[in-house]
């Protein structure tokens, strides 16, 4: 069981967290839980706690507290020991969300290579025989946004950390860092090592 649970989680003075009964997605299955809404400078967000965790807001404090697995059926007693940590961590980064938010910068790296955004659409231009196009996934727009600064830079924000990286990690899937030449779609506080060019045999 994790170390972290015995301790709450403080809610700054910017941050306001409501609770009400509701169903999320919980190991592939829809269940009934508590959903917390966490509100704050930067925006908003949500996180749907499962029966299996307790989770008390009280007095500027969130507590995560375990069911005792003696109550629970067999197969859900491994569970219940981990998922109390789990939780803890998404309701820390959510507070950490709304408060400061989660920022992921990428550069476009090459000769000719470069981004622009149309409406919505990032258009890419990194070496292939035709431009890409990228769309933030519509269902990830309330917790996370991108924008283009100048014409190699994307910057992906939000209140999200889950989804501020997984869309980065979507970007820079477009056109992965060459290992030879390190031309592509980077972090920008990414080290790429690159390796020497094969030589032709003689």
């Amino acid at each position: 069981m994790s170390r972290l649970i015995k301790k709450p989680i403080k809610l700054p003075a910017k941050v306001s967290v409501s609770v009400k009964e509701g169903e999320g997605k919980f190991s592939g299955d829809t269940v009934k839980g508590k959903i917390f809404h966490f509100k704050g400078p930067k925006g908003e967000i949500e996180v749907f706690v499962p029966p299996l965790v307790e989770v008390e807001s009280k007095d500027g404090e969130i507590w995560v507290k375990p069911i005792d697995p003696a109550k629970l059926p067999k197969p859900m007693r491994k569970m219940a020991r981990a998922l109390p940590g789990t939780i803890y961590r998404h309701l820390e980064n959510a507070v950490k969300g709304v408060l400061e938010g989660y920022t992921k910068v990428l550069k476009v790296v090459g000769q000719g290579y470069r981004v622009k955004k149309e409406g919505d659409k990032f258009v890419f231009t990194v070496g292939y025989s035709h431009p890409v196009y990228y769309e933030v996934p519509q269902e990830y727009r309330k917790y996370v946004k991108a924008e283009v600064q100048g014409v190699d830079t994307v910057i992906v924000s939000g209140t999200s950390k889950e989804l501020v990286g997984l869309v980065a990690a979507q970007i820079r899937s477009i056109k992965e860092p060459n290992i030879y030449t390190g031309k592509g779609i980077r972090y920008a506080d990414e080290v790429i090592t690159l390796k020497p060019t094969k030589k032709a045999k003689v």
